[in-house]
């Protein structure tokens, strides 16, 4: 059950400058990272000091690894990067696209990343190396998800989401439904369920069946709207335009939301999901405490 109460910290601001389309945090919740025009920069959230910034042409979207050894971005002209997340070297980049890649995520057990791209592919690799699956699509694909346990990819294109075997890339549901943002935030994994944003609305449905769970309606969907999870999967973060809305999973009701000074494109949560960060398309940030939202778990 969830309860609002009163907030205790203040939003913290950090400029960065230039087009913003991606922010995530580090595992361990101290570092935030920002993918735009500038490269990708890394934050200290205690207090938003710039820690180090990473080269790379027009960053689409970011991801990094669940053990923290690994950083990934996405660009404009089709490259995929991975970093050191301690170093800040370089490990790798592939250009395998030669278009846009909206999406890059880690699997759970941070060995392999799956990359989405307008060219209508979504590539898999050895983290830190080389491709090992090419899967082709006749539509742009916007987002790529591995499963909470790994052992499945959910594609987002055009037209439809596919869910894929990500070991040997077998096709095993496809979900006739579109996705209205075209970016890697518009698609989450949900227990063994998918959310994603459609149609004006957040729509759930069961991954293994491709079955419609339930759906309902959210303000002014468009192709920045963004969804993110925590890991309790108490509530939802949805925005659009200025605005962040929080949901209830459960009850599909309103609990709050917050403003911010420009349109928002990435927003992310916290690993300990009690801070919102929120990326404006002009390259201001707000890290938001999330302390007016009480998850409280009640068992059965």
């Amino acid at each position: 059950m969830l309860t609002v109460g009163e907030e205790h910290r203040d939003p913290m601001e950090i400029i960065v400058g230039g087009k913003l389309y991606a922010v995530t945090f580090s595992p361990d919740g101290e570092c935030m990272f920002s993918g735009g025009d500038s490269g990708v920069q890394v934050w200290r959230v205690k207090d938003g000091k710039p820690v180090a910034t990473m080269e790379a042409e027009l960053v689409r979207c970011l991801a990094v690894s669940n053990d923290g050894r690994w950083i990934a971005a996405g660009t404009v002209p089709g490259d995929v990067h991975v970093w050191d997340a301690k170093t800040y070297n370089q490990v790798f980049v592939h250009r395998v696209h030669f278009n846009y890649v909206n999406g890059v995520d880690f699997s759970p057990d941070s060995t392999r990343l799956v990359s989405a791209s307008s060219n209508g592919t979504a590539a898999i690799y050895i983290a830190t190396s080389k491709q090992v699956h090419m899967l082709c699509h006749d539509d742009w694909v916007f987002a790529a998800k591995y499963s909470p346990q790994g052992d499945r990819i959910a594609i987002a294109t055009l037209h439809c989401v596919r869910v894929y075997d990500s070991n040997d890339g077998r096709l095993l549901v496809e979900i006739k439904v579109k996705l209205t943002p075209l970016l890697n935030t518009a698609l989450v994994w949900f227990n063994n369920h998918l959310l994603v944003v459609s149609d004006g609305k957040i729509k759930q449905f069961e991954a293994s069946t491709g079955s419609a769970v339930s759906e309902w309606p959210v303000p002014d969907t468009n192709r920045y709207s963004c969804i993110a999870l925590p890991k309790h999967g108490e509530f939802v973060a949805y925005s659009a335009g200025p605005t962040v809305t929080l949901w209830d999973t459960a009850t599909h009701t309103e609990l709050g939301l917050r403003q911010h000074s420009q349109r928002i494109h990435p927003i992310a949560l916290s690993p300990d999901s009690r801070l919102l960060a929120i990326g404006g398309e002009d390259g201001k940030i707000t890290i938001n405490s999330l302390s007016w939202v009480t998850v409280r778990i009640v068992s059965h």
